[in-house]
């Protein structure tokens, strides 16, 4: 298995530190790379590959949110997980910086079983990531949380995830809480009269982002969920597979401009 690559940055060299004690402890790599501001991290990320990235917010020269949307606006480093560390705990404070694309959160000060969760969180979202994922038409997604309900829009289908836009955010909806996934799917072709109808999709929340960061009043969020192996009942997971294999089928093996 590919060790994983991470870069530190902190204005702190005590932070900097103890973090990379603690990634060599739980993860046993050495690929860990330093920096004390957001413009070295740059450097670093232009030069050596990372796989998650765990930033201060707070730093001077640049700072954690400027290095964020330096990181999302690359073609390249777009989709890195980006853990960000921050001493203020404020709710609006953390919504702000979901909006802006922060894959995880961790308020400061935090226990090395803390940093160990948020980041195999992130680990969950790269493998999520590297599934093929299978965009669909605009069939109906239902999430309920707790026990409230929210209807949306599904994005794109994996065996071990799913995108959901559309979704009006509220308190109970949080990042890493549980859900349930209910997908109703009008047949592409039109060959059948009913709507095939796939429940009990259990999930996590790995991330949540507004519909548009330029309107702070909008409350339209996307939404992705992973689905945890080995929790799935067999005849939701037998459906899933069916579908799944029917958009594979849908996909040509070679794509040209013939």
């Amino acid at each position: 298995m590919k060790k994983i690559s991470f870069l530190v940055v902190d204005d702190s060299e005590t932070i900097r530190r103890l973090v990379h004690q603690s990634l060599q402890l739980i993860f046993g790599t050495d690929q860990i790379f330093l920096a004390e501001d957001g413009r070295i991290a740059l450097e670093i990320l232009r030069q050596e590959p990372v796989d998650i990235i765990i930033s201060d917010w707070n730093m001077p020269n640049m700072t954690g949110e400027e290095l964020l949307y330096q990181v999302r606006n690359n073609s390249v480093l777009k989709d890195i997980p980006f853990i960000m560390m921050t001493t203020n705990a404020d709710r609006d404070f953390i919504i702000m910086a979901i909006q802006l694309g922060v894959t995880q959160y961790i308020v400061k000060p935090f226990s090395t079983n803390e940093l160990e969760t948020k980041i195999r969180a992130s680990i969950n979202v790269l493998n999520r990531r590297r599934e093929k994922r299978y965009t669909l038409p605009a069939h109906v997604a239902r999430i309920q949380v707790g026990k409230k309900a929210f209807s949306g829009q599904l994005l794109d289908l994996s065996r071990t995830g799913a995108a959901v836009t559309g979704i009006k955010y509220d308190p109970v909806v949080g990042l890493f809480k549980m859900c349930e996934l209910e997908i109703k799917l009008l047949d592409p072709e039109g060959l059948e009269k009913e709507t095939s109808l796939i429940s009990g999709l259990f999930g996590r929340i790995v991330r949540l982002e507004a519909e548009d960061t330029f309107h702070p009043t909008s409350l339209d969020y996307q939404m992705a969920l992973y689905f945890h192996p080995g929790t799935m009942e067999r005849d939701v997971e037998r459906k899933l597979n069916s579908l799944i294999k029917w958009l594979a089928g849908k996909t040509p093996d070679v794509i040209t401009d013939e």
